[in-house]
């Protein structure tokens, strides 16, 4: 715990200045917040924390170290007299002007960053003008250098021929002397080239790489001129959609997207090109979407009965389109309508397999989800004996649920149970790196669906590990809580500033703490 830190102060009606002993420390060890109320120092093992009478101006204020003491001046914001140093006040009042000063700072700091941002463009911009004009000078001085040489070539030119003429004129031509025959007339030619959309040559071996960009990109291209009917096959819907079947076994999704767009742009009748479309946005997660194909699809019931020759295709094309429906509702929380779907497919066809999975799959879902649902609510208002016992009921019906698994070692983590806290980390650990369920449903295509993405993944792993960290601090397991921590960190995006930085917060009083452990047992 940080001892409190000895000051003096003084004040004029403009600022205020704070003189703090140092006592020994080093100023580069030394740490200084000021807000617009909130006077923070600390530097080890002392910390001053003031909350200022009135508010400062956190730009104008600054800080001198001299002779072992540390003077910060700050500029008042209103020029008075405050005749006291420290604001009086109720806990709560202190907090939330705490709070307040906290929050101005976050908005402060976000618009410091836009300006920054906008700084950075506008330098650029400028940079890319200055380097254009530069660009576009030496391209004249070389067409002057250029003209002027051509230029000068071509007088030379002019006055041999004018020479040669005088010089003819005087000359006594006889009949055994070969004149040379006389200069032939210029002439222009001008060639078209074949036009292209891309600026380099035409090669058979670029040329597959060439039609699927532009099938990628159709969409943007659509206004240039060099597209309008170069190829049928560009325009055809069923090639489009038999290419974007093609991406789609690759893996490309997105192109696959993009093919099946350009397909139904020209045909939007085509039910099947739809679906497809529909099941590339149910791989990406992207659920409204997959809905909004699969309903445009189940509204043209015409097509569906003409567009297939027999009922076999028929009845294989409506299974296929309802349980995808129903993955897309469930993926919505909408578990009702999906379970309906899904009955309505065993309706269908009574011999499917994969509908009873998928029915007892969303069943068991559905009440592990109101088990949840009660037990976060008991967690949330602290009744954590009932929450970890509906958390338990929950895991019980679905032993592969991370969520449940999750948020029950929360529960027994402020319980202050580290190894139940550490044993459900390991387990949603285990399950979140082998990449399926461990329930009996794990074959069910439901299941796979509603698997968390690679993003999600990396996120719950980051949770977990400072979860178990947490835990095995508890347990004074201080070694292997650093563990944990500098594991999440190797796993944190570099996206997330705040998460990254509180991580290494972290692991940095950690290994103070080890390493004043360590200096204890060496004396």
């Amino acid at each position: 715990m940080p001892l409190s830190s000895e000051y003096t102060w003084s004040e004029t009606t403009e600022t205020v200045t704070i003189s703090v002993p140092l006592k020994g420390v080093s100023h580069k060890t030394v740490d200084i917040l000021t807000l617009n109320n909130i006077l923070k120092v600390n530097y080890k093992p002392y910390l001053l924390d003031l909350n200022l009478f009135q508010e400062i101006v956190e730009d104008k204020s600054k800080a001198v170290f001299k002779d072992g003491v540390l003077s910060i001046r700050l500029t008042k914001k209103k020029s008075q007299l405050w005749g006291q140093l420290c604001f009086i006040g109720s806990m709560s009042e202190i907090a939330a002007r705490r709070e307040e000063s906290m929050k101005l700072r976050d908005e402060r700091t976000e618009q410091q960053k836009e300006m920054a941002a906008a700084r950075k463009v506008d330098e650029e911009r400028m940079m890319l003008r200055e380097h254009m004009v530069l660009e576009e000078k030496e391209r004249q001085r070389m067409d002057d250098i250029k003209h002027q040489e051509k230029k000068t070539a071509e007088d030379e030119m002019f006055d041999t021929f004018s020479t040669l003429r005088e010089v003819k004129k005087d000359l006594v031509i006889e009949d055994n002397i070969n004149l040379p025959p006389p200069i032939r007339e210029s002439v222009q030619l001008s060639f078209r080239h074949t036009p292209r959309l891309f600026k380099t040559p035409l090669r058979q071996s670029t040329r597959k790489r060439e039609e699927e960009f532009i099938i990628k990109n159709r969409s943007k291209l659509r206004d240039n001129a060099l597209l309008v009917d170069t190829d049928v096959s560009n325009v055809d819907p069923t090639w489009l959609t038999s290419k974007g079947d093609e991406f789609y076994q690759r893996g490309d999704i997105g192109s696959a997207i993009n093919a099946y767009s350009e397909a139904l742009n020209a045909d939007c009748r085509m039910v099947e090109t739809l679906l497809a479309r529909a099941a590339c946005y149910l791989d990406l997660r992207e659920a409204e979407r997959c809905h909004t194909d699969c309903m445009a699809a189940l509204k043209q019931s015409d097509s569906i009965e003409t567009r297939f020759e027999t009922d076999e295709a028929r009845l294989l094309f409506q299974k296929k389109l309802l349980t995808t429906l129903g993955m897309a509702y469930c993926m919505k929380t909408e578990h009702d309508k999906a379970l309906e779907l899904f009955h309505s497919v065993l309706q269908l066809d009574k011999n499917d397999h994969d509908a009873p999975r998928n029915i007892r799959y969303l069943e068991t879902l559905m009440e592990v989800a109101d088990l949840k649902a009660k037990a976060d609510k008991n967690f949330s208002m602290g009744s954590l004996e009932e929450a970890k016992e509906n958390y338990s009921k929950a895991e019980k019906l679905d032993p592969g649920h991370i969520q449940v698994l999750m948020n029950r070692s929360a529960v027994c983590l402020a319980m202050q149970d580290s190894a139940a806290c550490s044993t459900d980390c390991n387990s949603a650990l285990d399950l979140l790196s082998k990449g399926k369920p461990k329930s009996d449903s794990s074959a069910c295509a439901l299941a796979n669906i509603l698997h968390p993405t690679p993003c999600t993944k990396r996120k719950w792993q980051v949770i977990l590990l400072c979860r178990r960290s947490a835990a095995k601090r508890l347990s004074n397991d201080l070694r292997g809580a650093l563990a944990d921590l500098e594991l999440a960190k190797g796993i944190t995006s570099n996206d997330d500033d705040v998460a990254v930085k509180s991580i290494a917060k972290d692991i940095d009083d950690l290994k103070a703490k080890l390493n004043s452990i360590k200096t204890q047992d060496t004396k």
